[in-house]
């Protein structure tokens, strides 16, 4: 669990000083904005993991920025997930400028600039997702990603997750890895609904988009096989077959690479450098660390330790 931030014993003077820092090491670089009058006030606690860093925000009124000065220092591809509590919030990126009630999710891509403002005061969790795969799905969209995702169907849902999700801080550690994983698929399929995907494709190739989304989706899936993924789509084996062969693959092949793709992210992702290597190889549907092992030493020519974020690189 990562530090958590109050004023109680800090002087008025320093406080906003204090928020400023607080925000810095809790997220990215992002630049807080005093909006109101008389001394600041504020709190940041933290209830997640590195596996799915969480955090209660609760403050006066305030606004927050994500400039490209900032992007420019540091940026990890992640998005924020944010459930507003209390309060409203007018939130800005993409061109759009957005309105969120207690209970919506605001969604907010921290690759891309971006601005919160809240009159009335903060309180929200946020949830830092890694955001591959949510990534992966917005890019695929004809129209601007949206702001805000609105509590009702898949939102509602997700919305109610989140929420759960910091009433279980003792327990989190056991299943932060699948809440992580349920709480992105909950948005992907939240910022679905009604929106068009980029560009015309043939059926062929909208059948393969959907298996490759399913793969990577059913990655952390030991049991991952042809018959499963046929159950789900609702597809026969020789048409599953017959659309990766036109895209040049097999479905052994897919799986294994996609797998290790995976799992060198995560080894090159310095919030899990605590993590072991096993528990990496399980993540990502490996039976077990030996037959990870193998297959990344003959994929990558080394073991999966030396890939390690600051490690050496692929060839």
């Amino acid at each position: 669990m990562g530090a958590s931030w109050n004023m109680h014993d800090v002087a008025p003077a320093d406080r906003f000083a204090y928020w400023r820092e607080a925000v810095l090491q809790t997220y990215l670089p992002l630049e807080p904005e005093k909006i109101s009058a008389g001394d600041f006030d504020g709190a940041i606690t933290s209830i997640g993991s590195p596996a799915l860093p969480l955090s209660r925000v609760q403050s006066v009124p305030n606004a927050i920025h994500r400039t490209r000065k900032g992007i420019g220092s540091f940026q990890d591809g992640s998005f924020f997930a944010n459930l507003q509590i209390t309060g409203d919030a007018v939130v800005e990126q993409h061109g759009q400028k957005t309105l969120a009630r207690p209970g919506d999710i605001v969604l907010l891509d921290t690759n891309e600039p971006f601005a919160m403002r809240f009159e009335q005061g903060c309180d929200l969790i946020c949830a830092t997702i890694p955001g591959a795969r949510l990534r992966r799905h917005l890019q695929q969209m004809s129209g601007r990603p949206p702001n805000v995702i609105a509590g009702r169907g898949a939102g509602r849902l997700a919305s109610a997750y989140l929420g759960a999700l910091r009433d279980i801080p003792d327990d989190f550690a056991l299943v932060d890895d699948l809440a992580a994983s349920q709480l992105e698929g909950l948005l992907v399929r939240a910022t679905t609904i009604g929106v068009p995907t980029a560009g015309s494709t043939s059926p062929r190739e909208a059948m393969l988009r959907q298996i490759q989304t399913f793969i990577l989706d059913e990655l952390h899936n030991p049991q991952l096989s042809a018959k499963y993924i046929c159950r789900h789509l609702n597809i026969s084996r020789s048409h599953l077959f017959a659309v990766l062969a036109d895209a040049g693959t097999t479905l052994a092949a897919h799986v294994r690479d996609a797998r290790l793709r995976h799992s060198l992210n995560q080894l090159r992702d310095p919030r899990l450098t605590d993590l072991p290597i096993g528990e990496i190889a399980l993540r990502v549907g490996f039976k077990s660390h030996e037959s990870f092992a193998r297959a990344f030493r003959r994929a990558y020519g080394a073991a999966p330790g030396a890939f390690r974020a600051g490690g050496e690189e692929t060839h």
